[in-house]
């Protein structure tokens, strides 16, 4: 999930392109080119400043651990801008946090307000049961394109709680998590999972690469696919899953800060301070591309078969058509890739 990445590909204080252009005390990294293509060939979408007064009361509304000085402190001199690369076409934002401040955010600042802790109700069961269709899917998938019936193996690249990685394990594949939480860990260690560090890689080969709602959170995300796809074995499939930037130009035309919050779901895609880039199918297929991977399809009667929930005319809807978006017309965000021959 959010917090997790490579260590060294997620810290901005490292990048090769970036420099700390702000206070003393400020915890933000100047992006210079695009992160994904690394052209420095862009066009401005939108620029506030985080001392406006609109936006800083949106940051403290949904930031409530964050104390106020804090915050201001943190993101001193910077300001939250969009860019939009000419050359691939990835909306990012220009100003990030460091290494510091992204402990700071994740670690203290989203406090214990996350729905999917294991202290929280449960999510509803389409959530469960969309997560079992798509492993099982995914399972028969690689079966039959590596032809062999032997145990899986599976990398959940921000594993988060660790849900998916259960769910997975619970149909015979042999996985394993990199997560950065401190509590994720120690939850998915508490369950039997089992967690490792990038360094534990290196001779390791994976037949599937899950990243969910990951790659928007990198600070190099280019950097960060380059280096999975070291790790897949031969016939090996990759899934980049990240938010539908598609109506984020014509959001952002539109866009300010009074009572934000209410409306964040339409800036969602490119939350300040934490979805950092924001793709549109098109920019995320060129990534992986520019990564040397090409885009594959499940086959529909593979999707159809191991759909598990039909109990409703919109479930039936959206179990219909959701394999034809994303494997057939090839759109949306939601992605499987591999290696490119």
């Amino acid at each position: 999930m959010i917090e997790a990445g490579f260590q060294s590909y997620k810290r901005p204080h490292q990048f090769s392109y970036g420099q700390d252009v702000f206070g003393e005390q400020a915890m933000l990294v100047e992006r210079k080119i695009c992160p994904s293509c690394n052209r420095a060939d862009f066009v401005q979408l939108h620029e506030t400043p985080y001392s406006d007064r609109e936006l800083a009361e949106f940051l403290s509304a949904y930031y409530t651990k964050a104390e106020p000085i804090a915050q201001a402190k943190a993101l001193q001199g910077g300001a939250f801008v969009i860019l939009e690369c000419r050359a691939c076409g990835l909306y990012f934002q220009r100003d990030v946090p460091d290494d510091d401040f992204s402990a700071e955010i994740y670690g203290n600042w989203l406090g214990e307000d996350d729905p999917l802790a294991p202290h929280k109700p449960p999510m509803p069961v389409a959530y469960y049961s969309l997560m079992a269709a798509e492993v099982m899917q995914i399972i028969v998938f690689l079966q039959k394109r590596t032809g062999t019936n032997r145990r899986l193996r599976f990398l959940d690249f921000g594993q988060g709680w660790g849900y998916w990685s259960q769910m997975a394990r619970s149909f015979g594949v042999d996985v394993c998590g990199i997560e950065l939480s401190p509590k994720k860990v120690a939850y998915a260690k508490s369950v039997g999972l089992n967690i490792v560090e990038i360094s534990d890689l290196e001779h390791c080969q994976f037949d599937f690469i899950n990243t969910e709602q990951v790659i928007e959170h990198v600070a190099e995300p280019r950097r960060v696919v380059e280096r999975l796809k070291k790790y897949l074995a031969p016939g090996g499939v990759i899934k980049l899953s990240v938010p539908d930037g598609k109506d984020m130009v014509q959001t952002l035309n539109s866009w300010n800060w009074m009572n934000s919050l209410a409306r964040q779901e339409a800036i969602m895609p490119i939350h300040p301070l934490e979805h950092l880039n924001c793709f549109t199918s098109d920019s995320l297929t060129h990534m992986a591309e520019l990564c040397g991977l090409k885009r594959i399809s499940v086959p529909l009667i593979t999707c159809y078969a191991y759909s598990t929930d039909w109990s409703s005319l919109k479930l039936i809807a959206k179990n219909i058509l959701r394999p034809i978006k994303r494997f057939k017309l090839n759109k949306g965000c939601y992605a499987l890739f591999s290696h490119r021959i």
